[in-house]
């Protein structure tokens, strides 16, 4: 009976059981707790190696088969908790059978809730004015195997391992695991605390192999160096027994006789001096948004502007201009700091969060920009910006739970309105970066462009009969939707899971270049 057993529970897993031997199989786990027992064994081995051969981890794993011993327990008692389900699915699993679709090419579903995975050796941290060729890393992005150009600009780079670095341009310098790395050119400075010690740099001249230490190097074509700033390092060239550098010492990598040299710290960049050029970096950037936030105040074309830049946690009420637009009322969201040390924003995480706003008028364009820092899009829809209803012409902009923008602009009732999605703008790798979004929608052209931090990113047009007059936007809601009523206090959770920092609405479409320019002026 095992052998038929097994055939039944195995084509039941891998879904090529027909309607007879469903039958079959749901009449013996009925009839016999050791059969149970063999199908609960036999799920859980099937789950095991599904999940395994997503993760990749089997391949680096031993195996060693159970040996069948008189005095081995029961598989039943191993995994008790998962009787209840085996016998309650013997009930029905002829009706699974009967309406689950054949599968195709047999291949395994995947589940959407499988872990996420990153790839990556380190974190770039922090940047200041970084100018990249090649590869061009994002602030917070995770940093994988391969080269990376720095070619003006300073940047801190820390590794898994424990390293940290601060690399100035002009540098070159490859990632090979958390603990290893190559300087082709430029200089850097290193902190390697305790648990990372060991860490190698290659450079042309041979291998730095810290100790426990604080060292820089200046690499470049005609003369390289190591200096020893606190601890001690080894270096090694391809032949020759390695040689022992201690506090203070430095080295003329070039392999030619050279008088003795001294450390010089003040040479490399620090992490304390790269803190303040980022302290002075932040203030300059900040400044230079405020003039320009100064100009789009009393600018023509701005339908709406909310900059969040004097915010009380007490006073719920966020300025708009210019003058005809009230303040918003601000409900459940909470202030929390900017893009800038000084500025500030609205995190719209807490439940029920929105800003409630009223826009007046009917446009033939709208152009939506602002700066959103999102923890995750746990919601099926993730609110931007949404009118109350959906009546004719009421656009809906927000981010899908797959990271696409969504805009569209509500026909009428019983009328399908036409949806505007963009390319992914966010991952849950992008959680520490600011973001610049911005979706325009010209009404004669039925044309939507999405942008993701100033550049175009998508553009397509509705047809014809999915237009409409005007855009109507009156009362709305920044970062959620959704009013419950006496009669209806059920709403959909849509309030974004993050912040928004500077709101504009324009009542025209802009250009690549205008939007290229609003993310140069406010990018931290």
């Amino acid at each position: 009976m095992n052998a038929d057993l097994d055939h039944l529970i195995h084509g039941f897993l891998d879904g090529t059981l027909n309607q007879a031997e469903g039958e079959q199989l749901n009449q013996l786990l009925k009839s016999d707790p050791n059969a149970a027992d063999r199908f609960a064994e036999a799920s859980v081995l099937h789950n095991s190696l599904q999940s395994g051969f997503r993760s990749g981890t089997l391949a680096t794993r031993n195996t060693h088969p159970i040996a069948a011993t008189p005095d081995r327990k029961p598989f039943s008692s191993i995994v008790s908790p998962i009787l209840p389900w085996a016998f309650a699915a013997a009930a029905t699993i002829t009706a699974i059978i009967a309406l689950r679709p054949a599968p195709i090419n047999n291949e395994i579903p995947v589940t959407s809730d499988t872990e996420k995975h990153n790839t990556g050796f380190a974190i770039l941290t922090h940047t200041v004015d970084p100018t990249w060729s090649g590869k061009s890393p994002a602030q917070g992005d995770l940093l994988p195997q391969g080269l990376f150009e720095l070619k003006s600009g300073l940047a801190q780079i820390e590794f898994f391992s424990g390293v940290s670095l601060v690399v100035e341009g002009n540098a070159a310098l490859e990632i090979i695991s958390p603990d290893e790395m190559r300087l082709v050119r430029g200089k850097l400075r290193a902190h390697v605390p305790p648990p990372a010690i060991g860490f190698q740099i290659h450079t042309p001249q041979g291998t730095v192999l810290d100790l426990g230490t604080e060292f820089a190097l200046d690499v470049s074509e005609k003369n390289s160096e190591l200096h020893v700033i606190d601890g001690e390092v080894e270096w090694h060239e391809e032949t020759g027994p390695g040689v022992l550098l201690t506090k203070g010492e430095a080295l003329n990598l070039s392999g030619e006789k050279t008088p003795p040299i001294t450390a010089e710290p003040l040479r490399f960049t620090s992490s304390g001096q790269l803190a303040q050029k980022i302290a002075a970096h932040q203030i300059q950037r900040f400044t230079t948004w405020q003039t320009r936030s100064q100009t789009l105040k009393s600018q023509s074309n701005v339908l709406a502007y909310f900059a969040m830049d004097q915010l009380d946690s007490w006073n719920r009420e966020l300025p708009a201009s210019p003058k005809q637009i009230l303040p918003g009322a601000i409900v459940g969201a909470k202030v929390v700091p900017g893009r800038w040390p000084k500025k500030q924003a609205l995190d719209f995480s807490p439940n029920g969060s929105r800003v409630r706003v009223n826009i007046p008028g009917q446009h033939q364009a709208v152009t939506y920009s602002t700066w959103a820092k999102i923890d995750s899009l746990d919601r099926q829809f993730n609110a931007l910006f949404l009118t109350d209803n959906y009546g004719p012409g009421e656009p809906h902009w927000q981010i899908l739970d797959d990271g696409r923008l969504f805009f569209s602009v509500g026909l009428g009732k019983g009328k399908f309105h036409h949806i505007f999605h963009s390319p992914v703008v966010w991952n849950h790798t992008a959680t520490e970066q600011w973001l610049h979004l911005v979706t325009s929608y010209d009404v004669a052209t039925r044309t939507c462009v999405h942008y993701l931090n100033g550049g175009e990113i998508s553009r397509s047009s509705a047809p014809e009969e999915k237009g409409v007059k005007a855009l109507v936007i009156g009362h709305a809601q920044i970062g959620n939707w959704g009013l419950p009523t006496r009669e209806e206090p059920e709403f959909a959770v849509r309030n974004l899971n993050g912040r928004l920092d500077e709101f504009t609405i324009y009542n025209t479409v802009l250009t690549p270049a205008q939007v290229q320019s609003l993310y140069q002026v406010g990018k931290p």
